[in-house]
């Protein structure tokens, strides 16, 4: 099946109801201008000639509602990049733990990510590794509701090292921050550093991913509010043993009984963005030391590890098996990697 005609199930939700939504709005747009049309005809006019204005403005105003269809049908329509193929096989331990239809899907939705989304380098140059983790890294959170729309977001900030308060990744004192999502004027926008990112998804054993964990927050975000209770996944008899959970899990690490990182004290939005990074980077570790967690998770992120666990085990452990320049190319071209998507990835 083409990506196309793939794409046509998958984004046919969205695709109706923007139609729905585009039609609305032209009629209603249709109704306006007619009224205003007669309105302000000269008398000797008769009205019904004016009616070609009404029908060409919604016409108008539906092309323009539903022009990012077109544009998205039209990304879908070309081949999947091999060397981002390539770098999928290579880095993302959640992609390569998928079976093949849900692969398909994940390709899918990448490359709409990447095709509406400015990924945009400050001080630095987006290679193609780095192009594809970012999108890998708001693919893998949301991977369990098919439909989602990245409506959050529009750019994200490339920077080649961790930044202060001000936004500096210059030589100076307090640069720790290695990612975040803007707010006010830098609303819609996230900042990446491009080393952790690459290192969150090259060490899978750490239980930490920036990429994963900025857009987590944005997961929790859903509902207007970054507070560490996702609009999603969560039903609202499901948000006070949710709170109450938090709580424990945050006197655990208070008190130096939990493996789950510190920075989660920080507040309850951070513990849900960390506690989202240990999900997806070691659920299986997760389920045995945290399963009340582990099982939450689940609920708000809708994805169950357990059937795929022994598969996202093994994957991680190859992860640590480094691709050699003269192995056979992971995007299947059958050529050596060098001479395929290295050259290509680095290019």
């Amino acid at each position: 099946m083409k990506n196309g005609e793939e794409a046509e199930g998958q984004y046919s939700v969205w695709e109706r109801s923007t139609r729905r939504s585009a039609w609305s709005f032209a009629f209603v747009s249709a109704a306006g201008i007619a009224l205003l049309a007669v309105a302000l005809r000269p008398p000797e006019t008769p009205w019904w000639t004016m009616m070609p204005l009404p029908v060409a403005g919604a016409w108008g105003v539906y092309q323009v509602m539903t022009g990012k269809i077109r544009r998205r049908r039209a990304c879908l329509a070309r081949p999947f990049p091999p060397e981002w193929e390539a770098v999928l096989q290579r880095e993302v331990v959640f992609f390569r733990a998928l079976d093949p239809d849900e692969q398909s899907r994940f390709r899918r939705e990448l490359q709409v990510f990447l095709g509406e989304k400015r990924i945009t380098g400050i001080g630095t140059e987006v290679d193609t590794t780095t192009l594809v983790l970012a999108g890998a890294s708001a693919i893998i959170p949301i991977f369990g509701f098919p439909e989602w729309e990245w409506d959050q977001i529009s750019e994200v900030l490339i920077y080649p090292s961790r930044f202060n308060e001000d936004f500096s990744f210059d030589e100076g004192e307090g640069r720790h921050t290695l990612g975040m999502v803007g707010t006010g004027p830098m609303n819609r926008v996230m900042i990446l550093v491009e080393p952790d990112l690459l290192a969150g998804f090259r060490n899978p054993n750490d239980k930490r991913n920036v990429g994963v964990h900025e857009f987590a927050h944005l997961v929790d975000k859903s509902d207007g509010h970054v507070d560490g209770l996702p609009g999603v996944g969560l039903d609202r008899q499901a948000i006070g043993p949710w709170v109450e959970l938090v709580r424990r899990k945050m006197a655990e690490i208070e008190s130096g009984d939990s493996d789950i990182d510190r920075y989660a004290l920080t507040n309850e939005a951070e513990f849900f963005a960390v506690a989202s990074e240990y999900f997806f980077e070691r659920p299986g570790v997760m389920q045995r030391k945290h399963p009340e967690l582990y099982t939450m998770l689940e609920r708000v992120f809708r994805q169950d590890f357990r059937a795929r666990l022994v598969s996202f085990t093994a994957q991680r452990r190859r992860t640590t098996q480094k691709i050699g320049r003269n192995s056979r190319c992971p995007c299947g071209s059958g050529r050596k990697y060098k001479k395929c998507c290295l050259r290509k990835a680095s290019g």
